[in-house]
């Protein structure tokens, strides 16, 4: 029988181990925050930021934690050889178990937001698809979030928009972007491909087209709630029922508020 002295004296190694490891997340949070600025600022960028002012908040600040926090779910998440999707739906969990707080606050987020199209743009300039599929689908996420849950301009989380922007193509992302960047950082990447069609993706999750893309011009809307696309009228059908209880939510609120 284990004696209760050895017992307590395991459990402050285990406290001393947990309160170790928090540390060490801590610091590794905050390291990676650091990297997103070195990498905007520093030898490996231009010395644009993108419209986000990296010295708003303190080093220390939870919103740096929280960018250092979702870095790393995205470095784990990759190596697990998860899709950007899986990414952004694992750090906006993470985030929202250990940032409740900074999730509360619009302001945060909308800086947070700021941070990863700076990052989108950076990892269009040097090539990255993937980390721009994930950037664009993180801060897009926080600012449906805003909009649904701080303002109230929508009813729901709009995710057909973000499920676009992770599956988008080429032309669709440095559009995107630039839209969202103050600078001309993207206008030389941009005359590049604007003349190429316009490709968006079907909402029907088992579309059998090539990355679920289609050209705009042949795009199909819900004739319900007017946010959801497809391909055909097939894809529409095969997607009702997934579709059904979102529409009528989108319905609703298209009613009294867009009347």
């Amino acid at each position: 029988m284990v004696s209760r002295k050895k017992l307590k004296g395991k459990a402050r190694k285990a406290a001393k181990a947990e309160a170790a490891a928090g540390v060490r997340d801590e610091e590794l949070s905050l390291c990676m925050s650091k990297r997103l600025r070195l990498r905007l600022t520093g030898d490996t960028g231009n010395g644009c930021t993108h419209g986000w002012d990296p010295n708003k908040y303190p080093a220390d600040h939870d919103c740096n934690k929280f960018i250092g926090g979702v870095f790393r779910t995205f470095v784990e998440s990759t190596k697990s050889g998860g899709t950007a999707g899986f990414v952004v739906g694992e750090a906006v969990s993470f985030t929202e178990d250990i940032f409740p707080d900074v999730w509360s606050d619009s302001a945060s987020l909308e800086w947070i937001a700021a941070a990863f199209i700076s990052l989108g743009t950076y990892a269009v300039m040097q090539g990255d698809v993937f980390p721009c599929a994930a950037a664009m689908g993180f801060s897009e996420s926080l600012k449906q979030h805003v909009a649904c849950y701080h303002v109230g301009s929508q009813p729901l989380i709009y995710t057909a928009k973000i499920d676009d922007l992770l599956w988008a193509e080429e032309r669709r992302t440095i559009s995107y972007l630039k839209k969202r960047i103050p600078c001309k950082c993207l206008n030389a990447k941009y005359k590049a491909v604007k003349s190429l069609p316009k490709m968006y993706t079907c909402c029907n999750r088992t579309c059998g087209l090539p990355d679920k893309l289609v050209n705009l011009s042949a795009m199909m809307s819900c004739g319900g709630c007017r946010r959801i696309h497809y391909c055909s009228e097939e894809c529409q059908a095969a997607n009702w029922e997934e579709h059904r209880d979102v529409c009528k939510e989108w319905r609703k609120w298209n009613a009294e508020n867009c009347s």
